[in-house]
């Protein structure tokens, strides 16, 4: 007799929790990790500081949890362009990382940035650590499949190689952009990762 009315008030909190840590996300890109309070998050998410530490009794927690979202979202981004059309070309594999990166950016500049701030938050809280290596691995391993399809000779270092990159190109044109990123910086860093032929 109680499941029809637990149901809707789970799926309440479900929609609280994420709410809580998409708050958090577009706060720690719009002001960095100095502005994260439980009363700071609670008001971007329209809710009360109360309910964020119902959820999230610290914010070590909170950030936690907000990183693993954001790492679960990106990375499944990844894996869906990867396995669309598996068996591509060279040309093609670099094309679609390549849009893939400069679609991120133009779609969702805030994970963009939140994703940098979390980097820099793992330096100071260690505790963070954990979830940043999860994501990290599986990243890696997405795009060390992509390049074993291209026939790389070390998909795995290549990829890690690559996906720093990567990393360094986006920041950049996070706090430097240029026009011609996708032609003249991004394109020609991804290429020089795949067999030539």
């Amino acid at each position: 007799m109680t499941t029809p009315m637990r149901e809707p008030q789970m799926d309440r909190g479900i929609a609280r929790r994420e709410a809580l840590l998409d708050a958090a996300t577009r706060l720690l890109a719009r002001e960095g990790a100095r502005a994260l309070t439980h009363r700071a998050i609670a008001a971007e998410a329209g809710t009360t500081h109360g309910i964020a530490r119902y959820y999230f009794g610290t914010l070590d927690q909170l950030l936690d949890e907000a990183l693993r979202r954001l790492a679960a979202r990106q990375v499944e981004e990844v894996r869906a362009l990867f396995h669309e059309l598996p068996d591509v070309d060279v040309p093609q594999r670099i094309s679609r990382i390549v849009q893939y990166v400069t679609g991120s950016l133009a779609r969702d500049r805030d994970s963009g940035i939140a994703r940098y701030e979390f980097f820099l938050e793992v330096a100071r809280r260690h505790q963070l650590r954990a979830s940043l290596d999860a994501w990290g691995v599986a990243q890696r391993a997405a795009f060390a499949g992509e390049l074993r399809g291209a026939g790389s000779a070390d998909p795995e270092a290549d990829a890690a190689d690559l996906l720093t990159l990567v990393n360094g190109l986006l920041l950049e044109q996070l706090a430097l952009p240029t026009d011609d990123f996708e032609t003249a910086r991004l394109r020609p860093a991804v290429a020089r990762f795949f067999p030539r032929g």
